[in-house]
């Protein structure tokens, strides 16, 4: 869900030497294609878009991940339904998914949100408003179907440890810790 802490752990993926893409990235790199400027408003329609039209990016994110040299394992950060998982899948074949899930109960997500981006009330309304979008899209389902989950409950140094931890056991990776 919105302000959960999926940043944090493709940022640590990218640490531990992982191809990482984000579903935002595709959304600025259309921004920028559209000559649009990089605003909230801007960024909604450009998401709307793209899941209006599932094929597109579904494309986009192929593309990428075929055009990188490392295929081996990659993390992508920001899909929002079982249905996007499910045409990755099948764009994809004789490739292993798995789904890695970030829980933070709505309250705390909304007040980091609120504290992070400045907002006055408005972003309190904004972050509910983000939660309903998602959550028609069925953010919920494809968090349910998750491999792996960790909680984001507390203390932001604990987390990143937590998470970098967890991507060297499900990945296997080799890392002097």
């Amino acid at each position: 869900m919105p302000g959960s802490g999926k940043t944090i752990v493709s940022d640590k993926a990218k640490q531990l030497g992982l191809f990482t893409l984000t579903i935002d990235e595709i959304i600025r790199e259309e921004l920028q294609r559209r000559g649009m400027l990089y605003t909230w408003k801007n960024e909604r329609r450009v998401d709307e878009w793209f899941h209006e039209n599932p094929r597109e990016l579904m494309r986009r994110i192929v593309n990428k991940i075929t055009g990188t040299k490392n295929q081996d394992k990659i993390v992508i950060e920001g899909l929002s339904s079982s249905e996007q998982f499910n045409h990755l899948r099948e764009r994809i074949q004789n490739s292993y998914f798995s789904i890695f899930a970030v829980h933070t109960p709505p309250e705390l997500r909304w007040k980091w949100e609120k504290d992070r981006r400045d907002y006055h009330i408005g972003g309190y309304i904004e972050a509910k408003q983000r939660d309903r979008i998602q959550t028609e899209r069925g953010t919920p389902e494809l968090i349910a179907m998750a491999d792996h989950m960790i909680i984001n409950d507390g203390d932001l140094m604990e987390f990143r440890k937590t998470v970098k931890d967890k991507l060297i056991d499900i990945l296997n990776i080799d890392v002097k810790r």
